[in-house]
């Protein structure tokens, strides 16, 4: 097996992945047992499968952040056109918890229906119950409701006479990679794969759910408390994205990407959301999210900022 250099084993990776063959098979084979996957690991996989499938004796080397980050565009674009006959495609999104990786999911574009749902192995009960966990979640400040919550909408239905198995709904979500829980603090959220999945959802019901969409992707915002808001022109913003532009601008100052009322770009700088957390000592285990500054006007966020960590300080030393 020959070596090459990185250049050269770039050039092989490009030419593989515009023509859908044996290693984007297993890739696909891959997501759809997982439903999602780290970007960064899908794209090794795909290298992994190059190399032990369609190598030609080369020895081919992962890419660096920003080829690989060309290669997964290309590598989405050849899938999905090789799975539009099954309504399935795949997108890069990222989690609205996790500040340091994108994820690719696999979303279905097939029309709901019973058929589907009884393949799903739910009943129309369950189905039920998983709604009012999505409402609940997208109506709480920091996009997640307890355990204790979820299990008593499940009860409530059983007063109703509806029958539902509510922990094994919960852990089939779980595993499905729908919900996320943190069972240190007993809550459960919607995973990335979830809100992928829910746009179309989220859009025809933002008002019931109280959601906004960010001013930069265009998705809707599910952690309102990880969100940018900016008080100048009133739009909300993801706290990846904002992370995306900081990173995009290398120099000078980064303003807020909304608009105002007149059609003008907003003249407020952005700044992400800190995020505190503190234990409030008479409820165990109740986490609290304090969020200071969003996009403001320089001075007024530095004020707030300040003022903040003060109140901050105080209430740990309290």
């Amino acid at each position: 097996m020959s070596e090459c250099s990185n250049s050269s084993s770039l050039e092989i990776l490009r030419g593989i992945v515009e023509n859908y063959g044996v290693p984007h098979k297993h890739l696909v084979q891959l997501i759809i047992k997982h439903g999602i996957l780290q970007a960064h690991y899908f794209c090794m996989k795909f290298v992994q499968y190059v190399q032990v499938y369609d190598s030609q004796g080369n020895t081919v080397t992962q890419p660096d952040e920003e080829q690989e980050k060309a290669l997964l565009e290309k590598l989405i674009v050849v899938i999905n056109n090789a799975l539009n006959l099954l309504n399935l495609r795949l997108i890069q999104a990222d989690d609205e918890y996790d500040d340091q990786n994108s994820y690719i999911v696999l979303l279905s574009d097939q029309r709901p229906s019973d058929f589907i749902r009884d393949a799903c192995g739910l009943t129309q009960t369950e189905i039920t119950l998983f709604h009012l966990w999505i409402n609940a979640i997208c109506n709480s400040e920091n996009g997640e409701i307890s355990k204790h919550e979820a299990l008593s909408m499940a009860s409530d239905l059983l007063v109703k006479g509806k029958k539902v198995d509510e922990e094994y709904l919960l852990q089939h979500y779980v595993s499905n990679k729908w919900l996320v829980m943190d069972t240190e603090a007993a809550t459960i959220r919607l995973g990335a794969r979830a809100i992928a999945e829910l746009q179309n959802y989220f859009s025809s019901y933002a008002d019931e759910l109280g959601l906004e969409k960010c001013v930069v992707c265009g998705k809707f915002i599910v952690t309102k408390n990880r969100a940018i808001f900016c008080e100048i022109c009133k739009t909300f913003s993801h706290r990846q994205c904002g992370l995306k532009i900081i990173k995009s601008v290398r120099t000078g100052k980064v303003f807020c990407p909304g608009k105002l009322e007149s059609g003008q770009s907003c003249t407020a700088r952005l700044r992400l959301p800190v995020e505190m957390q503190s234990v409030n000592q008479n409820q165990k285990g109740n986490r609290k999210r304090r969020i200071v500054t969003n996009f403001d006007e320089e001075d007024e966020c530095d004020t707030a900022f300040c003022s903040a960590e003060r109140l901050y300080d105080a209430e740990m030393q309290s």
